[in-house]
């Protein structure tokens, strides 16, 4: 019986060696099938690792790297042996005719290991420009200083010799000229202290405190129109590596006169000055602010003597725009803006913060598109026309009923932002809400089936300080999160505020946010509320 070549072909295509073997060629056939042997023991090997172990390979640049080349090789190995498979067959008759059907198995054999090259080439590349590669040292040296960006205050730790320190870690004060003045032994005890900041590029497996591992989430308000960043959604989100519980914690964008921790305590004194100038009021319409007081007795009151609260005086959104470009305070961080405030929300809340991730309104509106959607509990009817992210987009009118809804990436953009006829911070829990729903919807065929359009979002749309290398872990750790435990509570007037400006802005209350942090770690979702049911109800 003679063997047909592009039947060989065919099966050498589908098990290299098959092809040869139906052309009784055994020696032939076993040369080419032998690969196999240790291709599939690899394959089954890391297979039956499970998911996560998976995920975690392919989350690491080397991993992949090895992976592309082994796709090339199996790549040439398959159409190697699909040709000779081919070659060996009875070449009795015309095969004139074959060459086409030959070409379009030898394209059937290319076009998934092209897809594979062009996806694991891609993941690469974004993961080497979202994620942080550890540095090569804590000081180096600027050129220059840097541009000064739109509303951006200069730089506190660019000194004349262009020399840059680290503030993490305090003890750079110890090395600064003058070994002894006040501000190195003020530093002493931020040096000693058991929280004092960990070296943000410390293995993650390493990290003395391996129960928590906590990032600031920030959604950036820039788009068409929008000068700079403003910070308007800021969440703190921490897991315990235990237990897979996980508390989230807003922070309202209106917030003024934050403590700031040691290092900056100093660092916004002439804007302080100029904001009580503007925050101060004049009710009683005399020409003098109303918080002057006639101490003399002369009947005109006297300005008081300034003096520094040691805070950030202006709303916490603007942290990012005036520190944008401080790469003398942040020297190891892709944007010092968000190092800066990551910092003053963990003194805040007197909760380490390990790292950040910034995702732009574009990024947030393709995320929940390439995901399919989400299905929120809608509390309150929305009638809205929403700005689209993308420049040139005409407004969209949303109108969402209450009830559980499936919202769109536009949808979903107007229900975390929208607060005309609703407020700030109905808005901040609709936020927490929306990320809870994100996280407890996701699944691994979801990722896997969006991954191509999650890829270019990350590219364009997240800023992260989270070094490439944790990576591994942190899939491990997200694999360990139980979306049915998640505390979610926001700090908002006036149970969590300690009485307003004079612009009447709210003030927050260090103590008890601090009180109620804890609270929540301790005791998780069941000190969430009063009555321990969540603010997202079902959703």
């Amino acid at each position: 019986m003679r063997s047909h070549p592009l039947v060989a072909a065919v099966l050498s295509a589908l098990v290299p060696g098959a092809g040869q073997l139906y052309a009784r060629k055994p020696v032939r056939a076993t040369a080419f099938f032998l690969p196999a042997i240790p291709l599939a023991y690899g394959v089954y090997h890391y297979t039956s690792a499970g998911a996560v172990e998976m995920a975690s390979l392919l989350v690491q640049p080397s991993s992949l790297s090895g992976f592309l080349a082994i796709n090339v090789l199996v790549l040439a190995w398959r159409l190697i042996a699909a040709v000779d498979a081919y070659m060996v067959a009875d070449t009795a008759g015309d095969r004139s005719w074959t060459a086409i059907p030959l070409g379009l198995i030898l394209l059937a054999i290319a076009v998934p290991h092209l897809l594979g090259w062009s996806y694991g080439v891609k993941t690469i590349s974004a993961l080497e420009t979202v994620f942080v590669a550890a540095p090569e040292g804590e000081l180096r040296l600027l050129d220059s200083p840097p541009e000064v960006a739109f509303g951006a205050l200069p730089d506190p730790v660019i000194f004349e010799d262009r020399r840059v320190l680290d503030p993490r870690s305090m003890a750079n004060y110890i090395f600064r000229p003058g070994i002894g003045d006040p501000e190195a032994i003020a530093a002493l005890g931020d040096i000693y202290s058991p929280s004092t900041p960990i070296a943000p590029f410390t293995p993650l497996t390493e990290r003395v405190d391996l129960d928590r591992f906590t990032i600031l989430l920030v959604g950036a308000d820039a788009g068409p129109g929008r000068e700079g960043f403003r910070t308007d959604t800021m969440i703190v989100a921490t897991v315990d590596t235990n237990t897979g519980s996980v508390a989230m914690f807003g922070l309202p964008r209106n917030l003024k006169l934050m403590p700031l921790p040691a290092h900056l305590r100093t660092a916004f004194v002439e804007l302080e000055e100029n904001v009580i100038e503007k925050d101060l009021t004049d009710l009683d319409e005399d020409g003098y602010p109303d918080i002057w007081v006639d101490t003399d007795g002369d009947g005109i009151p006297e300005e008081p003597e300034f003096e520094t609260c040691e805070c950030f005086p202006t709303m916490l959104n603007k942290v990012h725009q005036y520190t944008q470009t401080w790469t003398g305070t942040y020297p190891n961080t892709p944007d010092p803006g968000l190092a800066a405030l990551t910092d003053i929300v963990s003194h805040l809340l007197g909760l380490p913060i390990d790292n950040y991730v910034m995702v732009k309104m574009d990024g947030f509106v393709k995320t929940i598109d390439a995901l399919g959607g989400v299905d929120v509990l809608v509390r309150e009817p929305y009638h809205v026309t929403v700005s689209s992210p993308e420049e040139g987009v005409p407004k969209a009118s949303v109108n969402i009923e209450p009830g559980m809804s499936h919202l769109d990436g536009l949808e979903s953009l107007a229900y975390v932002r929208w607060r005309i006829g609703s407020s700030d911070y109905h808005r901040m829990r609709r936020q927490r809400c929306m990320i809870r729903a994100v996280a407890s919807q996701t699944n691994q065929f979801k990722l896997a089936t969006s991954f191509p359009s999650l890829l270019e979002v990350f590219q364009e749309s997240v800023s992260t300080d989270i070094p490439l290398s944790f990576l591994p872990d942190l899939v491990k750790l997200a694999a360990k999160v139980d979306v049915d435990d998640v505390a979610t509570v926001g700090f908002v007037p006036p149970t969590y505020s300690a009485g307003r400006t004079p612009g009447k802005y709210p003030i927050p209350n260090v103590e008890r946010i601090r009180w109620k942090v804890q609270d929540v770690l301790e005791n998780g979702v069941t000190a969430q509320s009063r009555t321990g049911e969540s603010e997202c109800g079902n959703a």
